[in-house]
């Protein structure tokens, strides 16, 4: 999609006219600027939330959430296309191949690098590793979860009263769950797991934390002093740094290990109830046996459900997801064939820079791409000329080439983000 047609024939007129200014000498300490006639306040990944851009009050709101999300969605778009761009030429250059192409990456545009890049890198994949063998990538999800106090806090601007109450009306997160606070114990929906940063009555599966000087049963990796179990004396540390027997801090159990009580804080999947305990809330996406508070949208789509403006709301939706801290996933490869020294540099490049592109395919994609074509289209909800000082207008000028380029930044980097996750069968 082009989210450049996304804009009205108004918003683009007001763009033309302030790039002018912002071109001919806008720093801090020009008369220009200390006249109003170009933006500085606006910036890249910055917190706009205090910043007074000169525009009437009735749209104070919607122009804030307007560069805001504008900030952000630029900010998240910039750094996956740096990072794919990373990736990709690690491994086109993995095992010296393609040295001789730097020069000619150069020459490009940041969007046709990220092609270019990753065009050699499908190529490197399919003349080693595919060409030596079969390869098999099992890739765990990301995870991506959004705050719900970042977009109330935006969405409290988007109308007069400044009110939006997450208590009173509690948002929703479309297709993944919401991590509440629970002051008291919190149990899965149907009987299912529910994830717990707490006091488990079951079997935890991730981290166990030892609490009060009573060590944790362990057979995974222990941050802390490792024990033999039983009435084995000596330390339970195995010849590969893993831990079996008692651990005296935090442990993560390995894939394989049984699934164990945890006499501590687990930090994971709880089969049973996740509690609270010395009055402490816990962190879990169960039903709340207490007083709950959301915290975050975990895989999914946050959506508020505060009574404001719709499109004010949504920026505030899109600046959500832009900010939503995303764990990138774990990638296990599997390789039957020729391991030649050739092939085995490809796929120790593949093991390290896969994360980063699956993030973007996975857990980014064209939803993301779709938000800044969102938000760019609510960008005459700021146009109101009447409302507008001269600071604005030039603000907005900075805002709108930000947006279109986060857009076409993003777009560029999924699709070749996509060439090399399906040359591998991701």
């Amino acid at each position: 999609m082009n989210i450049k047609n996304r804009f009205s024939a108004s918003l683009a007129l007001a763009a033309a006219l302030a790039l002018p200014i912002l071109t001919n000498g806008c720093s801090s300490d020009s008369p220009l600027s200390q006249n109003g006639l170009c933006c500085t306040d606006f910036k890249i990944g910055a917190d706009l939330s205090g910043v007074d851009f000169g525009v009437d009050a009735s749209i104070k709101g919607q122009f804030t959430a307007f560069a805001q999300a504008s900030a952000d969605l630029s900010a998240t778009a910039t750094g996956a296309l740096g990072d794919v761009t990373s990736a990709c030429r690690a491994i086109a250059q993995a095992g010296g191949a393609n040295t001789d192409k730097d020069d000619e990456a150069a020459t490009k545009s940041e969007q046709d690098r990220v092609g270019f890049w990753c065009d050699l890198a499908v190529a490197r994949i399919t003349a080693t590793v595919k060409a030596s063998g079969s390869l098999k990538i099992d890739v765990q999800a990301p995870q991506c979860e959004a705050s719900v106090s970042a977009s109330a806090k935006c969405s409290a601007n988007c109308n007069v009263s400044g009110g939006c109450d997450v208590k009173a009306k509690p948002p929703t997160c479309e297709g993944g769950k919401m991590e509440i606070s629970c002051s008291g114990g919190c149990t899965a929906e149907a009987g299912a797991s529910v994830t717990c940063e707490g006091g488990c009555t079951g079997t935890c599966e991730g981290s166990c934390s030892a609490e009060g000087g009573v060590s944790v049963d362990c057979e995974g990796k222990c941050e802390g002093t490792c024990e033999a179990g039983g009435s084995a004396n000596g330390s339970g540390v195995q010849a590969d740094g893993s831990c079996k027997g008692k651990c005296n801090g935090t442990c993560t159990a390995s894939a394989t290990a049984p699934k164990v009580e945890c006499k501590g804080t687990c930090k994971g999947s709880c089969s049973a109830k996740c509690e609270a305990k010395a009055g402490a809330s816990v962190k879990c996406d169960g039903k709340c046996d207490a007083k709950a508070e959301p915290i975050s949208c975990k895989g999914g789509t946050l959506k508020a459900s505060c009574d404001v403006d719709a499109k004010c709301d949504a920026n505030c939706n899109a600046s959500a997801q832009a900010k939503a801290e995303c764990t990138p996933p774990r990638v296990d490869i599997v390789f039957t064939g020729n391991a030649t020294a050739e092939v085995n540099a490809v796929i120790d490049a593949l093991k390290f820079n896969l994360p980063n592109i699956f993030l973007v395919v996975k857990a980014r994609g064209q939803a993301f791409v779709d938000l800044t074509a969102t938000v760019a289209g609510n960008a005459d909800a700021v146009f109101e000329p009447g409302n507008l000082s001269v600071k604005g207008a030039a603000c907005l000028g900075a805002i709108v080439p930000a947006i279109v380029k986060a857009g076409t930044d993003m777009g560029a980097t999924f699709k070749a983000a996509g060439k090399v996750s399906a040359s591998v069968g991701g």
